[in-house]
Parts: C-alpha cells; sequence; structure tokens
C-alpha cells in the first residue's frame, strides 16, 4: 500500500472537514438513539422497556465487533483491491453467523424473559452489525471518512429508531426487532450494490467472489484484529450485561441512559482510530498524526471533564429529570473512565496499524480478564454507581497495560520496515 496522500501543513485543515461532517453524522446517531429510550420509556411498561434495551445492547455488542476482514487486508501486499466489495461483505456474514451461536446465550442470560420469537433474529443481527463494520473499514481505508460513518452509525441508530416507533405503536417485541434487522440487512445491501458499482455478477462472478471469500478467510491476521474487538466488545459489555442482569428494570434505564449519554465523548477516537491505523497501515508511522491524535484527545478530555463536573455541581437535578437516575461523582468517574479509554482506543489503532495485533490482543485480554469480575460484582452490590466507577477502574488498567513495553520493535511489511509504537 501507499502511504496517504496527507501532508502536516494541511492535517489541521483536513482533520477539521472530515470533523464537521462525521460528528454530524455521529450526533444525529446518537441522538436518535437517545431520544428513543426517552420516549419509549414513558409510552411502555419497565418489563417492555427492559426487552428493548437488550435488542439495544446486543445490537450495540454486534456492531462493536470487528470482522477483521477488510483490515486484515490492507496489511497485505495487495491491499484492499485485492478483493471485491461482495466478496469482503460474504466473509464478514459467515462470521457474523458463526458470532451469532455467542450473542444469543449472551442474550439470554442478560434478559431470561426474552422470547424465543425475538431470539431467532440474532443471526441476522449479528450479521447486519458485521457488515456495518465492514463497509464502513473499506470506506475509510478509501478515504471516505463521513460515508463510512454514516452508513455504520445510521444503520445501527435506525434499526433502534424503527423498533422503538414500532413498539411504541403496539407492535410486539419480536416483531419490532424482525423488521428492524430485515430493515438494516436492506440499507447495508443497497449501499454494498452502490459501492460495487451497481453491477450484477454473472457466473464466472460469483465463482471468483467465492474464491476470494476462501482467501479472506484463510488471511490468520483477521484472527488478531477479531480477538482484539471481541475481548475489548465483552469486556467493555459487560457493565450492560450484567446490569441488564441483576439491576430492576427502572435502575438499569437509568444506567443505561447515563451510559450512553457519557460515552458520546467517544466520538474522537472513533473518528481519529480509523485514520491512525490507515496511515499506519500505509507506512506512515513517522508523520505526525499519532502525535495530533493523542494531543487532541488530552485536551478535549479536559474540557470534557470541566463541563461534567460543571453539571454535577451547577444543575444537579438535571439528569434526575432527563435520564430518570443521578448518580452524583459516580458518573464523575464514569467519564474520566470514558477519556482514559479513548486513549487505549488510539493505542489499539496503533498497534494494528504497525501489525502488533496479537500484542493488543493480549494486552485488551487481561484488561477484560478482570473488569469482567468487577463488572459482575459492582452490578450486585452497588448498583448503577458501582458499574460507573468500575468503569474508571478498567479503563486506568487497560491503558497501563496498553502502554507497557513502549514503543517496541520494528515491524516487517513487503514495502519496507515501519517503526511501530508511538
Amino acid at each position: 500500500m501507499t502511504s496517504l496522500p496527507l501532508k502536516r501543513g494541511s492535517l489541521a485543515f483536513h482533520l477539521s472537514a472530515r470533523a464537521a461532517v462525521v460528528t454530524g453524522a455521529y450526533v444525529a446517531a446518537a441522538v436518535a438513539v437517545l431520544l428513543t429510550v426517552i420516549v419509549l420509556r414513558g409510552l411502555v411498561p419497565p418489563a417492555t422497556l427492559s426487552r428493548f434495551l437488550g435488542f439495544v445492547l446486543i445490537g450495540s455488542l454486534a456492531g462493536g465487533l470487528e470482522p477483521g476482514t477488510v483490515k486484515a487486508a490492507a496489511l497485505g501486499e495487495a491491499g484492499v483491491r485485492g478483493s471485491t466489495t461482495a466478496a469482503f461483505l460474504a466473509a464478514g456474514a459467515i462470521k457474523g453467523l458463526a458470532a451469532s451461536l455467542v450473542l444469543a446465550p449472551l442474550w439470554r442470560f442478560a434478559d431470561p424473559a426474552v422470547s424465543v420469537a425475538t431470539l431467532a433474529w440474532t443471526p441476522g443481527l449479528a450479521v447486519a452489525g458485521f457488515c456495518g463494520t465492514e463497509l464502513r473499514a473499506l470506506f475509510d481505508l478509501r478515504g471516505r471518512y463521513a460515508l463510512a460513518i454514516t452508513v455504520k452509525q445510521g444503520s445501527v441508530a435506525g434499526g433502534v429508531a424503527l423498533a422503538g416507533l414500532l413498539m411504541a405503536l403496539g407492535v410486539p417485541v419480536s416483531e419490532a426487532v424482525g423488521l428492524s434487522v430485515l430493515a438494516r440487512l436492506a440499507f447495508l445491501g443497497l449501499v454494498a450494490n452502490q459501492a460495487a458499482g451497481g453491477t450484477v455478477q454473472g457466473r464466472a462472478g460469483w465463482t471468483s467472489t467465492r474464491r476470494q471469500v476462501a482467501r479472506l478467510l484463510a488471511d490468520r491476521r483477521w484472527i488478531d484484529l477479531a480477538a482484539v474487538s471481541v475481548i475489548s466488545a465483552f469486556g467493555g459489555g459487560a457493565d450492560r450485561l450484567f446490569g441488564l442482569r441483576y439491576l430492576s428494570p427502572a435502575a438499569y434505564g437509568g444506567y443505561f441512559l447515563t451510559y450512553e449519554l457519557f460515552s458520546k465523548f467517544w466520538l474522537i477516537p472513533y473518528l481519529l482510530s480509523p485514520i491512525l491505523f490507515a496511515r499506519r497501515a500505509a507506512g506512515a508511522a513517522d508523520d505526525g498524526f499519532a502525535g495530533v491524535a493523542w494531543s487532541l484527545v488530552a485536551l478535549a478530555g479536559a474540557a470534557y471533564l470541566t463541563l461534567t463536573a460543571a453539571l454535577l455541581v451547577l444543575a444537579p437535578d438535571f439528569l434526575r429529570q432527563v435520564v430518570g437516575a443521578s448518580f452524583g461523582l459516580a458518573t464523575l468517574a464514569f467519564a474520566a473512565g470514558v477519556v482514559v479509554n479513548s486513549f487505549s482506543q488510539l493505542r489499539v489503532a496503533e498497534l494494528q496499524g504497525d501489525g502488533r495485533s496479537r500484542r493488543a490482543a493480549v494486552a485488551t485480554a487481561l484488561g477484560a480478564a478482570v473488569s469482567v469480575p468487577l463488572f459482575m460484582v459492582a452490578s450486585r452490590a452497588f448498583g448503577g454507581g458501582g458499574l460507573l466507577l468500575a468503569w474508571l477502574v478498567k479503563s486506568i488498567l487497560e491503558l497501563a497495560v496498553l502502554m507497557a513495553g513502549g514503543a517496541g520493535a520494528t515491524r516487517k511489511r513487503g514495502d519496507g520496515a515501519v517503526p511501530s509504537g508511538r
């Protein structure tokens, strides 16, 4: 792969232009999800809301998992040009079907009252999440960052909003979930068709696609990439899994909305990490982008924590009125954990772009090994406030492990040696 054309002198301009469009798409999706939950909370019984939040949780987990197909191809000699969009999505769909075998039991654990008819949509939900992630990675590597995040976030938020609307109109949970999943799959299929030029493949084309899919699945680099995502997703999603299982419906609704509201700072690493990965994978590890990314997170994090503290001091009843619960200083601790975790996301992108996904996987696994039991104890013994405090502990530990060892060794590529680490 060749280095992406981003000169130092124009770095700020490019970041500002991309950030403006991407931020709009991200904020719109976040607002859609938050408003859906807030409005639905006042229209349906708490038990029905819990069924809906279980769907949102599993959809978020599926959408947050990294199939690794596109990123693994980007690290190879041919890059992403060696396979078609259809091949990438077919490989991602196969992985999504496999992941559903784990997601369905997790859904049942988190919400024992969920119906079999609702659980039956787990494979479609997983495929939609995986294909959305593959499309985002593909568009990111092509430099179409705004389209990437619009497709990814639009699919997830649109599915949540549609299911919430249907349930507000009295549609049963299983049918609302099913229609939401089908709508997401149709949307992603349309986007993929447009990305491929709207061409219809003949028999020879499908034969070539099958061969590409087999090659993509045989590329073992995606395993390390996916491993980091799986461990991170379940380590970071365990709070909501245990919260849904052990908190009362009202308490979990308050925790969920607090989490969703204050975790939106992750927009910044969500914007920067794909660019950081793409530049590292292209061999541009010393162009100054990493330093800009880390500095931006640090400055924004300081401002974010200041505003959060001011909100808690000056308007202590605001959160109780908006989300139905107020956890006091535990909310500030969670906000601090979100900022610390943002640095971890940048570090993982660096390691993966440098071809050191296994090191990222090991570090993330160590963090998850502590965070999963931590979240379980916190939810059962200390409620929603305990879960928020546990996030800070998890984030600090995970970043410390990811940063241990310094810059590390140089990674060898076919186009030359690339220094790894910051």
